[in-house]
């Protein structure tokens, strides 16, 4: 049961699951879309987007990738709602509009903070889980660390999931050698000159990925930030550290073996972030799993072929 301090008071109350949920404001995308304010455990506030009857027969949950938003999934509601679904999308902590907090940012966290979601915003009934490459790999560790939500998966779409860390490499050739040179360059500037990058972050225009900005509107506008704008609030310091744990994760397949055939794997053929054959070594130990590699489709899956997604999540 949750109190409710577990939502900011921003609007009347209104019900959601075990908890008193108070909305920003209503008519998203749907009559019954709702956006909210939920207080993780220290003290970080998750912007979470809710759409759907709350007596809908399944909720699908939409969990994005590294320096996007919720925005990822925008094509991907109505075409759930068509389908009788209810729909749950949420900003990672440090992402969009949701804020930082003081805990750790690691894949652990991540994972427990989806399950805090879930508890708030879908504490039963059925639940399909989608997420992409950084969301794919918390379904993952949110699988090993609650077990007690998997009698309640009915299905399991993992996006671009890597068989372990995430890597600069992006495959063989020339060009993409070059292009794994620049990101490790990249990524031994964020370890180890944060401070002089977030200088020249702050003097980006907002229109860039990379713009640092000291906050952003959080209760003025109840849709998702744009996903270009996923780490407009993040300091460098912090995307190293979550790059870093990324890159660290081992090989563990085994938390999803129980969910045989409803699991289905998806990978674009053409992805240079995580290359499909990262997805394939995952599949070869989970043989009952789909293997889905979409021919020319790059690391915007979701973007370019929401109908094909949303098809999957509703087999």
């Amino acid at each position: 049961m949750y109190e409710p301090h577990d939502l900011d008071a921003l609007a009347p109350h209104r019900a959601i699951g075990d908890a008193r949920a108070q909305p920003i404001t209503s008519g998203l995308s749907s009559p019954f879309a709702q956006s909210y304010r939920i207080r993780l455990p220290d003290g970080a506030r998750v912007a979470a987007y809710v759409d759907g009857p709350e007596d809908a027969p399944v909720t699908a949950v939409l969990v994005h990738g590294l320096s996007v938003t919720a925005a990822l999934w925008r094509s991907h509601v109505p075409l759930l709602l068509d389908r009788g679904m209810r729909v749950v999308r949420y900003d990672h902590r440090a992402h969009g509009r949701s804020t930082r907090g003081t805990a750790a940012l690691n894949l652990d966290q991540l994972a427990d903070d989806l399950a805090h979601i879930l508890r708030t915003t879908a504490p039963r009934g059925p639940l399909v889980l989608v997420g992409h490459s950084m969301g794919a790999m918390t379904l993952m560790r949110l699988v090993a660390r609650h077990p007690e939500l998997a009698p309640r998966i009915s299905r399991l779409v993992l996006i671009s999931p890597p068989h372990a860390g995430v890597s600069t490499r992006t495959g063989t050739g020339p060009v993409h050698s070059l292009l794994t040179v620049g990101r490790n360059l990249l990524a031994s500037a964020c370890t180890h000159a944060p401070r002089l990058l977030d200088t020249g972050r702050q003097r980006l225009p907002s229109t860039s990925r990379w713009a640092l900005r000291a906050h952003v509107p959080t209760a003025s506008d109840a849709r998702p930030l744009p996903c270009r704008q996923g780490l407009h609030t993040m300091p460098t310091r912090d995307i190293a550290a979550l790059w870093h744990n990324l890159a660290d994760q081992q090989p563990d397949p085994g938390p999803l073996q129980q969910f045989g055939s409803r699991l289905c794997l998806l990978a674009g053929s053409r992805d240079a972030h995580i290359p499909p054959e990262q997805t394939r070594l995952l599949a070869v130990s989970l043989p009952r799993a789909r293997l889905e590699i979409v021919p020319d489709a790059t690391h915007a899956l979701p973007l370019r072929h929401a109908q094909l997604i949303a098809d999957r999540i509703t087999l």
